[in-house]
């Protein structure tokens, strides 16, 4: 399993939702980036997508599992060596689903990827 959060995320809330805040150092990923791409190694983008979930659960205090990616934008590729600094907004609906819109972005400042997607809570035993 892939642990993208060095330490927990900072949330606030805010009228549109909670805002989170995490830094997910790229070296993290180190294992599964070999071979993605060979002799230019990249962090996958379901890793990213990943980070994404992780961050929310851990903001909201449970385990979330994805439903379905709504939006993925990958504008710049994560590096061995870069700060990815992920900027959530986290809203619930009616249905019990979560959307999440995040913003990756490179310790140099430019956008790596744009991302929505549709998270739900685990349900214990399901």
């Amino acid at each position: 399993m892939f642990d993208a959060l060095h330490s927990p995320p900072l949330t606030e809330q805010s009228p549109e939702g909670t805002r989170v805040t995490v830094r997910v150092p790229v070296e993290r990923a180190a294992t599964q980036m070999t071979g993605h791409y060979p002799g230019f190694p990249i962090m996958p983008g379901v890793l990213l997508i990943d980070s994404v979930r992780q961050a929310a659960g851990s903001a909201l205090g449970g385990e979330l599992r994805l439903c379905r990616i709504d939006r993925a934008r990958f504008a710049r590729p994560l590096l061995p060596g870069d700060d990815l600094e992920l900027s959530l907004l986290v809203t619930h609906s009616t249905d019990n689903q979560i959307t999440v819109r995040a913003r990756g972005t490179r310790g140099d400042g430019q956008t790596a990827a744009d991302l929505t997607v549709t998270l739900a809570p685990v349900v214990a035993g399901a």
